[in-house]
């Protein structure tokens, strides 16, 4: 059984009410590739702004999104050491809320959050640190410069909330039962091939002539027969023990490609950067392209000084 496996059992990810508990808000160290670094000071701001929002804070799909990425909220905030946690309700009829939660299960260290805030920063000595006023939104991306480990960080690897002996046992006996059933057959099959071998031993009295060229031929036809059986059964008791608490591997999903004859229409100014950088533009030459080529996109996420960690 993985450690995903037992994070799903401890109650972190609850796949029937659409809640992943303690995940990592935003974590103490450096912000990567903003040139600040996170303090605990930088906690206690952003709980404080988090928590202006009575139905908590809201989650979108990726920054810079509209309304239809809105996937969720924020609540039950907590400083836990050098991180800020929240638990993570998902809204069930959301496109994204089944893969968000498989996601969480097999490959919680590949995404996270990242919140979007203003503020102005405060320099002490030749560093700076990230200060917020003001919280719009925490949302799911695949490297958040604020949450190096990922959704959960530190927290799927902790024994902080281990399970009772009761909890441990059920799911040993939960993830042991296939293995126990096939293992019970395979015993009843030996019993019935051992019969088989002591019927092939005896030379009963027939009245029909069997030379003892057929008779050989046959009793090795029954015994390779057998043992093809039996190497067959032996094989699946093999492959259950060796994948004893791997996670089932998804059938691959065919995406289809877009046609070349319909380009994505940006909405914003971050997809606006990608539509540049896809055509071969990059850093400051693909955002002066999307100044001169979609302006009102600029202007807006300007005008709102919004910032992302």
């Amino acid at each position: 059984m993985t450690k995903t496996d037992f994070a799903a059992l401890m109650g972190e990810i609850d796949t029937e009410n659409a809640i992943i508990r303690g995940v990592s808000v935003i974590t103490v160290g450096e912000a990567r590739g903003h040139g600040m670094q996170v303090d605990e000071e930088t906690l206690r701001q952003v709980k404080a702004a988090a928590e202006m929002y009575s139905g908590g804070l809201k989650v979108k799909t990726d920054h810079f999104s509209g309304f239809n990425q809105i996937v969720g909220t924020l609540k039950n905030f907590v400083i836990d050491g050098d991180q800020l946690r929240a638990d993570l309700y998902l809204l069930k009829a959301h496109d994204a809320t089944e893969r968000i939660l498989e996601m969480a299960q097999l490959m919680p260290d590949t995404f996270g959050l990242s919140i979007s805030f203003s503020g102005s920063h405060e320099e002490v000595g030749d560093t700076m640190f990230a200060r917020c006023t003001e919280v719009y939104s925490c949302d799911l991306v695949d490297s958040p410069a604020a949450n190096p480990s990922g959704l959960f960080s530190a927290k799927v690897d902790s024994e902080k909330k281990a399970m009772d002996e009761k909890q441990f046992s059920e799911a040993i006996a939960a993830a042991l039962a296939p293995i126990n059933e096939r293992l019970s057959a395979f015993e009843a099959f030996i019993g019935e091939a051992t019969t088989k071998f002591e019927a092939l031993a005896m030379k009963p009295e027939i009245e029909v002539e069997i030379t003892p060229e057929d008779e050989s031929k046959e009793d090795e036809e029954s015994k390779e027969d057998m043992s093809a059986k039996l190497a067959a059964e032996l094989a699946e008791v093999k492959a259950l023990v060796a994948n004893f608490g791997a996670k089932p591997v998804a059938a691959p999903v065919a995406v289809e490609a877009p046609k070349a004859d319909e380009p994505k229409v940006p909405t914003n100014f971050s997809e606006a950067l990608e539509v540049v950088k896809a055509e071969g533009l990059s850093g400051s030459a693909a955002t002066r392209a999307v100044i001169a080529r979609f302006p009102d996109f600029y202007l807006a996420a300007r005008s709102e000084g919004i910032r992302t960690l």
